[in-house]
């Protein structure tokens, strides 16, 4: 199993407003072509503001094909404007991270 984390800290309620609605638009264009649904989560307890937005796929073939798909629709450009022009906290406007199942190393 892979999963994708895209994580971001806005700066107030108006960005974090912007990414639960932006989120739920990009989730039903997935939905709309048999791609998988990312969950929004915030922190129960840690850092203010702090939301991550989560896919698991079942494999990396999955991945890689979705968001080659994804990269390829029209009007994902201007999903991506507008999580691009949410007001972050400092200089850092969020970042990703891909996650790989753990496995046991033969030994």
């Amino acid at each position: 199993m892979y999963r994708e984390r895209q994580i971001l800290t806005v700066l107030d309620i108006d960005g974090w407003n912007e990414v639960v609605a932006v989120t739920g638009e990009i989730n039903k264009l997935c939905a709309s072509k048999g791609w998988t649904q990312g969950t929004l989560f915030t922190r129960t307890i840690g850092r203010f503001n702090e939301l991550s937005f989560e896919f698991e796929f079942p494999d990396l073939t999955t991945y890689e094909r979705e968001r080659k798909e994804w990269m390829a629709e029209p009007g994902v450009g201007d999903l991506m404007r507008r999580v691009d022009a949410i007001p972050t906290v400092g200089q850092d406007p969020g970042y990703s991270e891909l996650w790989e199942e753990a496995e046991l190393v033969p030994g």
